[in-house]
C-alpha cells in the first residue's frame, strides 16, 4: 500500500449528508458521472444509510462539491465463500472537476470506509469502477483494494466494470490516519467517527 495521499483541504470540510443536501449531491452526480440515479434512489440511500453517507462542502459558499454514498450487503465473503458477512459497498463517489487532486476523494473514501467498519461492522469493502477510469482505479489501489474480477457490459453504455475489493482490516491503517488528520485539522463536522 502506498503512503497516505497528501490532503490540500483549505476551505473544505466534511460532514454527514443532510436531507437538504440531496439536490446538490444529485447535481454533483450528474456533472461528474455518467451513472445518474433517480431522486428516489438518493433518498432511499439517505434514509437507510445516512450514517455512512458523507459530503464535502466548500466553506466559501456552503455548496456540496463532493460526496460518497455507501450501502451494506450481507452475502458471501469475497475471500472465503463459506462465510456470510456484512460488506460495505461504495455505491457512488464523486468530486467536482475543479476540486480534484486535493485529496477530497481520499478523505471521503476514508470517512465512508471507517464508518462502514466502525458503525456497521463491515468486514469487506467493495465497489464497481469503469475499466477506463484509471485515476479512480489507482486511487482505490492506494487504499489496498484490488481488482477481483471484470464484469462485462456493467454500465448502460456497454462499458465493463472492475469489481474491486479489500478486507476492511487491510484498509483501516490508511483510512484511520486520514480520518485522524481530518479531526486534527477540524475538517470533519456533524457526528462521531
Amino acid at each position: 500500500m502506498d503512503t497516505i495521499p497528501r490532503l490540500n483541504l483549505d476551505k473544505i470540510f466534511f460532514r454527514n449528508c443532510k436531507y437538504e443536501d440531496i439536490p446538490q449531491v444529485m447535481a454533483v452526480n450528474r456533472k461528474v458521472l455518467p451513472e445518474n440515479y433517480s431522486r428516489s434512489t438518493f433518498l432511499a440511500m439517505y434514509n437507510l444509510y445516512k450514517d455512512i453517507f458523507f459530503v464535502a462542502i466548500d466553506e466559501s459558499n456552503g455548496n456540496v462539491i463532493g460526496y460518497i454514498m455507501n450501502k451494506l450487503d450481507v452475502t458471501k465473503s469475497f475471500f472465503d465463500d463459506s462465510k456470510i458477512i456484512t460488506k460495505g459497498h461504495i455505491f457512488s463517489i464523486g468530486v467536482l472537476p475543479e476540486y480534484r487532486r486535493r485529496g477530497i476523494a481520499s478523505a471521503l473514501l476514508s470517512l465512508g470506509v471507517i464508518s462502514m467498519v466502525k458503525r456497521r461492522n463491515a468486514k469487506e469493502i467493495f465497489l464497481e469502477v469503469r475499466v477506463s477510469n484509471k485515476p479512480a482505479i489507482n486511487l482505490y489501489k492506494k487504499f489496498g483494494m484490488r481488482i477481483f474480477e471484470e464484469v462485462p457490459y456493467y454500465y448502460q453504455d456497454g462499458e465493463s466494470a472492475y469489481l474491486m475489493v479489500a478486507r476492511a482490516e487491510d484498509m483501516l491503517p490508511i483510512v484511520e490516519k486520514i480520518v485522524q488528520e481530518l479531526k486534527e485539522k477540524g475538517k470533519y463536522q456533524n457526528g462521531v467517527i
